[in-house]
């Protein structure tokens, strides 16, 4: 009784199985061991306290961010106010070594009474002549104004990711980057969002901006301050 060899064609088929598992098992380990070293940041955490004719006050974390954020992150919040009464709220967090320490803002939003009426990518020209895109989120919620009298509010909410050498307000390109980065060259990718958000207040006190003319004053207020917070050298898309 003679036994058949197997054919060249089922050899190649084995061949590959076995290639294919040893590089499944090498990504694994590299996913799976801890990175061992972090990149510097691409921003500065000091928030300047004039930005054109807004001056700025700085305000504290909160507790509920202090409890779901890993204790290393690091965090820069300022609200600012213009002479007509106007206020921009600016805020920097920045990942410390874990990386739930970064997240869309859309998650935690809701759980703030925010409801998410619309969201779009929105390019904003900056004072060094550079554009930067950012993610534009339209908020609507319900505040009471005096007992048993309710309106709804909206707010601009504006937010974009800055790591070590470059920008994007879009999440799935900062999750590939840094995957990337943490397979490739074992980095853990260190990012920051930046957020640029104030509310509509017209309806809610005299002479207070509509929405068009609160847009305007974001666009302005990131096209002056971006420059500051964002090192040199970090590519800005």
């Amino acid at each position: 009784m003679t036994t058949s060899k197997p054919s060249s064609s089922k050899l190649w088929i084995r061949c590959a199985l076995v290639l294919v598992l040893v590089g499944l098992t090498v990504w694994l380990s590299f996913i799976n061991q801890a990175p061992t070293m972090a990149t510097e940041s691409g921003v500065l955490m000091t928030l300047p306290d004039r930005i054109g004719e807004f001056w700025g006050v700085d305000e504290p974390v909160t507790a509920s961010e202090k409890t779901i954020l890993p204790s290393d992150t690091e965090f820069a919040k300022k609200s600012y106010q213009a002479p007509n009464g106007e206020e921009v709220t600016c805020q920097i967090v920045l990942s410390g070594a874990e990386k739930r320490s970064i997240h869309r803002p859309e998650i935690c939003l809701p759980g703030q009474g925010w409801t998410i009426d619309s969201s779009e990518f929105i390019p904003v020209p900056l004072k060094n002549g550079q554009t930067l895109t950012v993610m534009k989120l339209t908020l609507d919620r319900e505040v009471e104004t005096s007992p048993q009298n309710r309106k709804h509010i909206t707010m601009f909410f504006l937010y974009w990711f800055v790591g070590k050498d470059k920008t994007t307000a879009d999440h799935k390109v900062r999750i590939l980057l840094s995957s990337w980065d943490r397979i490739m060259h074992n980095v853990n990718h260190r990012w920051a969002y930046i957020i640029v958000s104030a509310p509509v207040m017209e309806n809610f006190k005299p002479s207070g901006f509509n929405r068009e003319q609160t847009m305007q004053m974001l666009k302005d207020f990131i096209a002056n301050i971006a420059p500051s917070l964002i090192k040199p050298g970090v590519v800005i898309r």
